[in-house]
């Protein structure tokens, strides 16, 4: 499985809210301000359709989101919304940071390891982890790789970096 160190974290700017929907609606980012009466405002900084996430998680990195645009792979630029890349049908699973690698849990039950490069899609590994369909998401606890569907739950053991 390689090695590799989970990171928990994957805020954006202080200021800023992602927020995205399915069915066609697409994505926006917001900043939030307070105003002169001191009453928090939001303002709209760009929005685009090229990032659906129906109800998957995104993972922002370095300036980069990576979603699943209608079960697709896609990497956006935060700074202007522009996507970088469209690649890799995983549909509706989720997706979680691991070091400097994207963890995908496609809805096939698949897992695949995909490489955080806003230049390029690299998908590095791929298993069956589950034997049917699941919109969960996946927990990374240390080395414990927790996956489940609505049939049964496994438990991987992975090699993590120091």
């Amino acid at each position: 499985m390689g090695m590799f160190q989970h990171h928990g974290r994957t805020d954006l700017p202080g200021d800023r809210v992602f927020v995205s929907s399915g069915y066609g609606i697409g994505c926006k980012l917001f900043q939030i301000e307070r105003n002169g009466q001191n009453d928090l405002q939001a303002s709209l900084i760009w929005e685009t359709p090229r990032l659906k996430a129906k109800f998957t998680n995104v993972v922002h990195l370095d300036g980069y989101i990576y979603g699943l645009d209608d079960g697709v792979l896609v990497c956006l630029d935060l700074g202007n919304g522009q996507r970088k890349w469209k690649r890799g049908r995983y549909g509706h699973g989720q997706v979680i940071l691991a070091g400097d690698l994207l963890l995908v849990q496609a809805e096939s039950g698949d897992v695949a390891l995909v490489k955080v490069d806003p230049e390029a899609f690299k998908e590095v590994a791929r298993f069956p982890a589950l034997e049917d369909k699941t919109w969960n998401n996946p927990v990374l606890a240390g080395p414990y790789l927790l996956v489940r569907n609505d049939r049964e739950a496994v438990c991987y053991e992975l090699a993590l970096e120091e």
